[in-house]
């Protein structure tokens, strides 16, 4: 007997406090382990119970993570609906898993962080059409910058006398 009470008792589980957490680092990891438990569970539930679950979750990062038994379009749609009937499953066609809907999203937040991306592209370009060249300072100019701002002078010298030309002939007329 005293054998058995010798033994190293384990510490097990520990029934933790339910709070908020704090760091972004600890709330995705107890999301991603919490997640896949409410998974399993519904997943289990199903099985079980013969009953039909849709579950719709999104992460601290704020991504899209599905669940549904038999799929989720047809647990939205029926309860959308207000019907207690299902569709045969032929008629929706192939169903597709909560792990292709999780890809297809991810394919759609990649395009929408270059779309993102090539539209601060295009305000940074936009921004350095507005700036007035003629303005920098020309004393930090190397000699072939001088020169092509000297052409660029001329230049816009010689369209500003064509348009002021431009202008006097219409305005005799």
């Amino acid at each position: 007997m005293d054998m058995f009470k010798q033994r190293k008792k384990n510490t097990g589980r520990k029934k933790i406090e339910i709070k908020k957490l704090d760091k972004a680092s600890n709330k995705q990891v107890t999301f991603s382990k919490r997640r896949t438990g409410l998974f399993k569970k519904a997943s289990e539930l199903c099985i079980l119970c013969n009953v039909y679950v849709a579950i719709i979750v999104f992460s601290p990062a704020d991504k899209l993570f599905c669940f549904g038994h038999p799929d989720i379009d047809t647990i939205i749609s029926r309860y959308l609906k207000g019907t207690t009937e299902f569709e045969p499953a032929m008629s929706r066609g192939k169903s597709v898993s909560y792990e292709e809907r999780n890809r297809q999203y991810e394919e759609a937040m990649k395009k929408l962080e270059l779309e993102k991306k090539n539209l601060a592209q295009t305000e940074t370009l936009a921004k350095g059409w507005n700036r007035r060249w003629w303005d920098d300072p020309i004393d930090q100019m190397s000699d072939h910058q001088l020169e092509q701002f000297m052409v660029s002078i001329y230049e816009l010298r010689k369209k500003l006398a064509e348009r002021a030309g431009e202008l006097m002939m219409l305005a005799m007329l």
